[in-house]
Parts: structure tokens; sequence; C-alpha cells
């Protein structure tokens, strides 16, 4: 489980640097690295059954013992690409914030923050994917900047959910 490993929180004061990527390089991967975060969210119930909206707690973290890159052939587009990525981390963490403020919850909250959280993680994990296959993995530049710079408008648009 990641609640045991090392963590990094998101920040918009420090990006990622290979010196983060602590893990062992997959040999047969045609990768050149491979950045692993997601979104972790602690919360509390009353003892009616409904979240305590201010003990809630979402945050965007990077994995460094499970990233990895190869350094023969890491390059600062990689990087960059790689910082993308847990942006879209951070966007989603962002997202799940303001559902959160925004919901109505019942007494029934630990299924409907189950039910949120998994709408939330599976749009992260599909514009992970959609990324990836948009810039094959960082190879064609001109889509790798396209959605840099829509990641950063979008984060700035939910900038009161950080």
């Amino acid at each position: 489980m990641k609640n045991d490993v090392e963590r990094v929180s998101w920040s918009d004061h420090k990006k990622i640097t290979w010196e983060d990527f602590k893990g062992t390089p997959e040999a047969k991967s045609v990768f050149v690295a491979s950045l692993n975060s997601g979104i972790s969210h602690s919360y509390s119930l009353d003892k009616n059954g409904y979240l305590i909206k201010e003990e809630s707690e979402v945050k965007a973290y990077f994995y460094p013992t499970l990233s990895w890159y190869k350094p023969e052939l890491a390059t600062p587009s990689v990087l960059r690409h790689e910082q993308v990525h847990f942006d879209i981390s951070e966007l989603y963490a962002r997202k799940l914030r303001m559902r959160v403020a925004n919901f109505e919850f019942t007494s029934n909250s630990q299924k409907e923050i189950k039910d949120i959280y998994r709408e939330i993680e599976k749009g992260r994990q599909e514009m992970q994917q959609a990324f990836d296959k948009e810039t094959i993995h960082s190879v064609y530049g001109a889509a790798e900047d396209f959605w840099e710079k829509k990641i950063a408008e979008l984060l700035k648009e939910y900038d009161n959910w950080k």
C-alpha cells in the first residue's frame, strides 16, 4: 500500500527533479521514466455518519521510491512531461476538494465520499492516459506544449481549491 512509502506533497513552489526519482528503472521498459503519483483523502464522520468537512484533507502526492528514470536517456523535456503528470494529480485533488466542499452529505457519507472519490480518480486516470497518448509519452513536442499550457490553465482555474 502506498501509505507505507515515502511521499512528497505537490507544491507550486517546487518542481520535481531527477534526484527525486529513487526507484529502480524497469530494464525491459521502453520508457525513459515513470512517475508514480496519486491523490490521498482523509476524513472523519460524526456520530450520525455525516462527513465533517473541516476534517477533510485531500493531497496530491508523488512517490519517489515508486518512480524511476534511466539517467542515460533522461532529458529536460522528459522531466517536464513527468511534472505534468504530477500536476494532473494536483488538478484532480483540487477537483475533489471542490466536490467535498459543495456536496450535501447525508448520514450515508461514507458511501457518498467513496463514490465521489472513485469518479474523481477515474477522471484523473483517464486524463493521465490521454496525456501520454496524445504526447506519445513526451515524444510529440507540440502536443506536450499544448498539454503543459492546458494543465497550467486548469490549475489556475481551480486555484481557490489549493
